[in-house]
Parts: structure tokens; C-alpha cells; sequence
């Protein structure tokens, strides 16, 4: 009886608590509690510690990268005489180093920190794991998949219910005066609950230069939950993929008291549709700041890929915005691919907390006889500057053909038909004696006989 009092006292202070912060009153208990977990890191000291990488671009520096040649002025009999192992060493560096340096695929990871938070999904082997650090790891387990849960799951709740209800009442509202601010409070409300059920702690810079209505907000993208920290003092139209499952639920629920833009890439037309719709309420200086994330899918808040031009060539003001998460409380990113929303919204619950800096950029038109294209290169740069992120030139979209099955599929045929078509067993001994007789030159040979005879020396 006493617990369920203590349970029943606990949420009636933990849910009114953060429904009065979300309203304006907050008396910063979340900054706080990130400041003792930062004093507490800082106390236990380099226990997660994990060894310094060299930067690679330092390295070369000092031991230049050769590229590996073959002569190419020499017979196919000499060649295949004077063929040493030694020679293909340097091929296989130069394939080592492109697939260890590939600042690609690895921002479609968790990045790896320089010391270990203490939780499982950032763990990579390298920890020295002592009576001591498995001590705290097992106390960490304990804290954040209990009494962490145990509070956010209730706020979490709370903060879905309001956004459902809210927005069927104001649905079914008539059009009047008052109703646009109405949805803003409302969803900014919901935003603020939301935040608190992952312990967020958001930080807003040059709020001078926050979207406003008519225009176009453009951003780095890393996760669903970058539109709660942005929408945390603004509300937006979002546009976006149309999901299923749980977050197909909270599209329908956000759209049934506003007009947001979801769209399916498998289906054809949907480009131009979106377009016409955006230029149909960018027109209306009264609507909402739409929302885009140019990038196309969400990265591991390391870099940014290159930005559709999509929304840049539609003469609009484009208010670009920086997000920034500090890696040290959570993991922030979304891999789609590999686990859907609800799967991530609990790794999110079960961390420390999530930080997250937002910047707001000088809002900007395109420049005369500038195109869409280096319109959205300049954005995309100046996001990179200002958050400290890698600019890249790749299209987002290769991350889906990564995990594309069926892709895969594909690519394994083709390599196997490619495979094929080395096997050395296909000449004849005739063939190959008179080839070796022949004083033509290794240019001259066709190129797939050379394949053949260099794959062949290499299995032999």
C-alpha cells in the first residue's frame, strides 16, 4: 500500500511538473541534472577512455600514399615471368586505404566516441572493462532501465495523448481569428512535453533570425526527433515520406488539425505534386514556415550530404538551421534501416539525456543568375561552417541502396556473372601456350585475358 502511494505521489509531482514547465514555468531541473552528469563524468574520470586515433590526414603527411603501377611496356611472356607477389602489395594498400579512410558509409553509423558513456550501443570492445568499470556499467543498467523508465515513459504518454487530443479538438473547430496561435501553443506545448520525456535540454541561438511564416526552413537532418527540438518554440508544415506503423499514427494525428505535406517516393508524380503544394502555401504569407530537410534521409550528425534543390528553386526566403547534439548523453542518430521508431524511441529513453543545440542562421534569397543548385551548395556550406560538420558532396539516397535487399541481391549476380567470367579453367592449355609465345605487348592483349592472367597468378 505504501508503494503505490509513493508511485501515485511521485507521478502526480513528475507529470503536473513537466506539463507547467512545458506551459513557461520551469525551474531548470533538466540543466541541472546534465550538469551532474557532467560533473559525475568528470569525477570517475578517464574510466571509459578509449585510445586516440591518428588523423589519417596528418599521417600521409609524413608517409606520402604511392600509387601502385604496373609496366605496361612489357610482352605478356615477359610479364608473366618477371610476375613476383610483391607487385600486387601495392595495389592491396591502396584498396586497404579506401576502404579504412571511407568518410561515406561511416556517417550512416553510430560514430564512435573518444570515451565510453556506459552505454551498450557505444561500446565497441575497446574499454578495458575492470571490477570497477563493471560495476558502473551494471549500476548504469540498473538506473537507466528503471527508475529513467519509469519516469519517462508516463511524460512520454502524457505528451502523445495531448498531441492527439488537441489537435482532433482544434479539427473540429470552425475557422476563427484565434485559431492559427491556438495550434502554435498547442504544438509547442506538445513539443516541450515530448522533449521532457527524453530528458532533452534544448539551447536556441540567434533566435533573431527563427523562421517565420511564408518562408522555408532547411536543416541538417539525424533523426525524427530533430522536428520536436526545432518545434519546441515554433511550429511548422512538415514535409516528409509517408510511414506506416507507429509513426504513420502521429502523421495522422498532426494532420488532423493541420495541413502537412506527405508524399510516397515509390510513387511517380509525387515530385511535381509536392511542388505545386509548396508553392501553394508559400504563397499565403500566413501559413506556417514549412520544414524540409534537403538532405533526404537522416545521417549520424558527423556531416551533411548534398541538399536537393527542390525547395531552393522556388524563389521563397530559406532560413537555414543548425542542429547539433552533444554525443556524450545519448545517441541521437535513427538508422531506419535497422530499427523502427518505437525501437528508437527507447534507446532514447534509456540514455542520459539528450542535448541538442540549435542555431538559427541569417535567413537568404538566391542571388541573381544563381541556379537552384549552387543556391543549395551555399546553405549547405554555410550549415557545415557554422555546426562544425563535414560537407559532402554524396546523395543521401546511396544509404537506402545500401540496405536495399533486393540491391543486394542484384550486386551478388552481377559479381557472381563477373566471377565467372575470371576463371582461369575457360582457356584451353593451347590457347594459353601460344600465348605465351607471342611477342605482343601487354597493351595490346585483350583486357580480359589480362584480368584472367593476373586473377590467375594471384590463386595459384
Amino acid at each position: 500500500m505504501l508503494l503505490w502511494w509513493w508511485i501515485v505521489c511521485f507521478w502526480g509531482f513528475i507529470i503536473p511538473y513537466n506539463i507547467t514547465s512545458a506551459l513557461g514555468w520551469s525551474f531548470h531541473i533538466r540543466e541541472k541534472y546534465v550538469k551532474f552528469i557532467t560533473w559525475l563524468s568528470r569525477t570517475i574520470g578517464n574510466i571509459g577512455k578509449r585510445p586516440v586515433k591518428v588523423d589519417t590526414s596528418e599521417a600521409t603527411q609524413h608517409h606520402p600514399v604511392t600509387i601502385a603501377t604496373l609496366p605496361h611496356n612489357r610482352s605478356f611472356g615477359t610479364f608473366k615471368k618477371e610476375f613476383q607477389l610483391s607487385d600486387a602489395c601495392g595495389f592491396v594498400t591502396n584498396g586497404l586505404q579506401v576502404i579504412v579512410e571511407d568518410h561515406v558509409t561511416k556517417c550512416f553509423t553510430t560514430e564512435e566516441l573518444t570515451e565510453w558513456n556506459f552505454l551498450a550501443r557505444t561500446r565497441t570492445g575497446q574499454e578495458k572493462m575492470g571490477v570497477k568499470h563493471w560495476i558502473l556499467f551494471c549500476l548504469s543498467i540498473v538506473v537507466r532501465y528503471s527508475l529513467f523508465l519509469f519516469i519517462r515513459i508516463p511524460i512520454g504518454i502524457t505528451g502523445l495523448l495531448w498531441l492527439a487530443g488537441t489537435m482532433a479538438v482544434l479539427g473540429m473547430l470552425p475557422q476563427f481569428s484565434g485559431r492559427k496561435k491556438a495550434e502554435v501553443y498547442c504544438t509547442v506545448v506538445c513539443s516541450k512535453i515530448l522533449a521532457a520525456s527524453l530528458t532533452a535540454v534544448v539551447k536556441f541561438e540567434k533566435e533573431e533570425y527563427k523562421p517565420q511564416c511564408g518562408g522555408i526552413c532547411v536543416a541538417n537532418h539525424t533523426s525524427p526527433m530533430d522536428i520536436a527540438m526545432l518545434a519546441c518554440n515554433n511550429c511548422f508544415t512538415l514535409v516528409g515520406q509517408r510511414h506506416g506503423g507507429f509513426f504513420g499514427m502521429l502523421q495522422k494525428a498532426c494532420d488532423l488539425a493541420q495541413k502537412h505535406i506527405w508524399f510516397e517516393r515509390s510513387e511517380a508524380g509525387q515530385r511535381s505534386m509536392v511542388s505545386e503544394r509548396l508553392k501553394d502555401h508559400i504563397q499565403d504569407g500566413t501559413n506556417n514556415p514549412i520544414l524540409i530537410f534537403p538532405e533526404g534521409t537522416c545521417i549520424n550528425n558527423t556531416s551533411v550530404f548534398m541538399f536537393k534543390k527542390g525547395c531552393f528553386e522556388l524563389g521563397s526566403t530559406i532560413y537555414p538551421v543548425v542542429i547539433k547534439y552533444d554525443r556524450a548523453y545519448s545517441d541521437p542518430f535513427w538508422n531506419s534501416s535497422q530499427q523502427n521508431l518505437l525501437t528508437y524511441l527507447f534507446m532514447l529513453m534509456t540514455s542520459w539525456a539528450v542535448v541538442c543545440d540549435i542555431k538559427y542562421l541569417e535567413p537568404t534569397t538566391i542571388k541573381e543568375h544563381e541556379t537552384a543548385i549552387e543556391f543549395a551548395s551555399r546553405i549547405k556550406t554555410a550549415i557545415c561552417r557554422e555546426g562544425g560538420l563535414v560537407d559532402l558532396e554524396w546523395d543521401g539516397m546511396i544509404k537506402r541502396a545500401m540496405y536495399d535487399k533486393s540491391l543486394q541481391k542484384t550486386l551478388q549476380l552481377n559479381q557472381e556473372k563477373y566471377a565467372s567470367l575470371l576463371d582461369l579453367h575457360t582457356f584451353d592449355e593451347h590457347n594459353s601456350e601460344d600465348i605465351e609465345h607471342q611477342e605482343e605487348s601487354w597493351e595490346d592483349l585483350e583486357p580480359r585475358k589480362r584480368t584472367v592472367f593476373t586473377v590467375g597468378l594471384s590463386d595459384q
